[in-house]
């Protein structure tokens, strides 16, 4: 269906999402997907479920990659080099994004923006999910990035976002687990992309057990913008 922008120019959207083992939230997620978006990249970490079978009940058309599980970073890494379209969402597949925010996650990339991220720490987003060690966390490490590179966001480690393609090709990433989104965060900023935050509310996971480990994330996280300061 393609969507046009405020120049009068048709623009293709691709919606890729990470799978491992989520046969039971498929349908909470599936059947909401805008009829605009152009093409759905299922990135499968070889789920043992019926994971890919739930999916083409609702997506006839999705394009499926099966590969070994390494991870969200490297899954998302191959959902943006194969997925066609001139602006890419991210979403996850277990609930806690409501693709009904679609529309308003791509509105500042339609209107001119690079990146538009999702944000549960602005007016107007939330979240049912964070515990309040993740909530520290993720103010601890927004606030060491804000001072790190003069950047202003709220939220670092939420991975509901929109790009324009050539976005992602001057932010390449190479994290494998969830702390891509923080380095996504910072490459933009060193990059000098045009970034916008808008509110997203974060639902607790439908069904099943999340892959995070707080702990062991956060250290890979902390990781991250260490490096990222001492490649600068």
């Amino acid at each position: 269906m393609s969507l046009t922008n405020k120049y009068g120019e048709v623009k293709n959207v691709s919606l890729v999402i990470p799978t491992l083992n989520e046969e039971s939230n498929i349908k909470e997620v599936f059947p909401y997907i805008p009829e605009f978006i152009d093409e759905v990249v299922v990135v499968d970490g070889n789920s043992t479920d019926r994971t890919r079978d739930e999916i083409l009940k609702y997506r006839k058309d999705a394009k499926i990659i099966v590969e070994k599980p390494r991870g969200k970073g490297a899954a998302m890494r191959t959902g943006f080099e194969n997925a066609t379209g001139d602006i890419l969402i991210i979403m996850d597949a277990d609930g806690s994004h409501d693709p009904k925010e679609i529309p308003g996650l791509l509105e500042p990339v339609l209107d001119g923006y690079d990146v538009s991220n999702g944000s549960r720490m602005m007016p107007g987003g939330g979240s049912a999910d964070i515990t309040p060690f993740r909530r520290l966390g993720n103010r601890l490490f927004v606030t060491m990035v804000n001072m790190l590179y003069g950047s202003n966001y709220t939220d670092l480690c939420y991975g509901y976002r929109a790009f324009k393609k050539e976005a992602i090709k001057k932010i390449y990433c190479q994290s494998k687990g969830f702390e891509i989104e923080t380095e996504q965060s910072i490459r933009m900023k060193k990059a000098g992309l045009k970034v916008k935050e808008v509110p997203s509310f974060e639902a607790c996971r439908k069904n099943g057990d999340s892959n995070l480990n707080s702990f062991r994330d956060g250290w890979r996280i902390f990781n991250t913008i260490l490096k990222e300061y001492f490649n600068s």
